[in-house]
């Protein structure tokens, strides 16, 4: 017959793995970000990075061209150049709510510095090294 020890352990061992089904079933802590923004300098991608917390991410290049990307909980926008004309300052930010009504969409661009600044959306996001079709 059964002894308490090993009817105590059955159970230990049923709790534990009761327990880690539950936890990885929670969709707050298995949640990954929703959107990120991807910053391409010359065509190559210089960094990813996920939304979700504000901060300044710098793109400084050779040559003393710079300029600084505001990320923000839902989007971004140019916060600073280097460039003379300031276009890609003036865009303004993009975010999800309103990508579709910017000319651009979900991209900024500073052509001067060939900074490509993209949001990109959970739904559309792809591999940045897949080939296009």
């Amino acid at each position: 017959m059964f002894k308490r020890r090993d009817i105590l352990l059955g159970l230990g061992i049923l709790l534990a793995a009761g327990l880690v089904f539950l936890l990885t079933r929670i969709p707050i802590l298995n949640r990954k970000p929703k959107n990120l923004v991807r910053i391409y300098v010359n065509g190559q991608l210089y960094a990813e990075e996920a939304l979700g917390k504000e901060r300044d991410v710098t793109v400084s290049q050779p040559g003393g061209a710079e300029n600084v990307v505001h990320l923000t909980e839902n989007g971004f926008y140019m916060a600073r150049s280097t460039c003379m004309n300031q276009l890609c300052v003036y865009q303004g930010d993009v975010t999800e709510e309103n990508y579709a009504a910017r000319f651009l969409g979900t991209h900024v661009l500073c052509l001067p510095n060939r900074v490509d600044v993209e949001l990109v959306l959970e739904a559309n996001a792809a591999d940045p090294d897949a080939p296009d079709i």
